[in-house]
């Protein structure tokens, strides 16, 4: 079932109710109750009320007044503010250059080819957009999917859809309009066609982890920021062209070889997961958190040599208490065909390991 703000709702497995106030994901949203207080709550757990329901409707069985203010719905053209989720921030994963993109995520992360796929309009810039989704008709001609607003480093549900309906998805447009709220710089409108191969949402090394989505994706670049013209500038006000037509070509994003700057032949690498090494300032950060960085470092470069057909990656875990050895051993347990084992005694002292890849 769809909800979308201002729906009056009631809780299937308690009681009460109240009316959604925010579109969280696809599977959960808030909902404000009778005090105020906003709840999140899964949505297979809601019903939703239809309010202008006929009074011998069966619907009528679950009314309630829940005395509970209903949320006003934002009067532009788009919907804004209910889609936007906030990208991730995940440093360890690299960096994503800045600009507009695709992300096509399974819902289910553990069996990435199958199952429903949530396709995602990424805003990986610092200023908010205005955007245009077309979809290409196998007759020929367009279809206006989407628009709406997308604020800076943040991303919008389009659609959530099985694997056999991504067809409708193969050609389109995407048309990006640059919103700075102070800024000395105006940017070109960008328009960019794209061309999905379907195929490769059928094959499991298609979905790469990112610095920007949380689990795996399929990233496809529509509009990098890089190549959006500055048409005029505060210091100089009749600075720009007359006409500017920005356009790009859809590019899926493949990750960096991260693996290859801890190279030390070409199937050996050695890297280093010292905090110090992976963040610049480590201020702030709690054990817990450099645990997960690290961790999430050891794992993407554990993948990247692994793609690589790097033979041996030696990891420098370090001594201490043996926590971060503990979670790497964990986490090679969901890994085939690799053996681990100390590394030389010699060369690291007691705080390494070799992990061995049998390609």
């Amino acid at each position: 079932m769809k909800f979308k703000v201002g729906d009056r709702v009631k809780f299937l497995n308690e009681s009460g109710g109240g009316v959604v106030s925010k579109i969280v994901n696809p599977k959960m949203v808030n909902v404000m109750i009778e005090d105020g207080f906003e709840i999140p709550v899964l949505i297979a757990e809601l019903l939703k009320i239809e309010i202008d329901a006929p009074v011998d409707s069966p619907v009528h069985m679950f009314r309630e007044d829940f005395n509970t203010p209903v949320p006003v719905a934002a009067t532009s053209a788009y919907e804004s503010d209910d889609r936007n989720i906030r990208l991730a921030g995940n440093r360890a994963k690299g960096t994503v250059a800045e600009g507009i993109y695709f992300a096509f995520v399974p819902q289910e992360q553990k069996w990435l080819i199958t199952g429903l796929i949530d396709i995602y309009l990424v805003n990986n810039t610092n200023v908010d957009i205005l955007y245009s989704v077309f979809l290409e008709k196998e007759q020929g001609g367009f279809t206006g999917f989407d628009y709406g607003s997308a604020e800076s480093n943040a991303m919008v549900l389009l659609e959530s859809l099985e694997r056999e309906k991504l067809n409708k998805w193969e050609k389109g447009v995407v048309q990006v309009l640059f919103h700075p709220e102070s800024d000395s710089k105006l940017l070109a409108p960008g328009n960019s066609g794209f061309r999905i191969k379907l195929s490769r949402f059928y094959i499991e090394s298609s979905y790469k982890d990112s610095a920007i989505i949380n689990g795996k994706s399929v990233l496809i670049s529509l509009i990098p920021l890089s190549s959006v013209s500055i048409i005029r500038e505060s210091d100089d006000p009749l600075k720009g062209k007359e006409e500017v037509e920005q356009v790009t070509v859809a590019e899926v994003v493949e990750p960096e070889n991260v693996i290859d700057k801890h190279r030390t032949s070409p199937r050996e690498a050695i890297v280093d997961l010292h905090i110090g090494e992976l963040v610049d300032n480590i201020s702030g950060m709690d054990s817990a958190e450099m645990i997960r960085t690290q961790l999430n470092y050891f794992t993407r470069c554990l993948e990247n040599g692994i793609a690589n057909k790097i033979h041996k990656i030696t990891f420098i875990h370090g001594v201490g208490a043996g926590v971060l050895k503990k979670a790497i051993q964990e986490v090679l347990k969901d890994y085939p065909n690799i053996q681990t084992r100390d590394a030389s005694l010699k060369q690291f002292g007691y705080g390494a390991m070799d992990v061995i890849i049998h390609n």
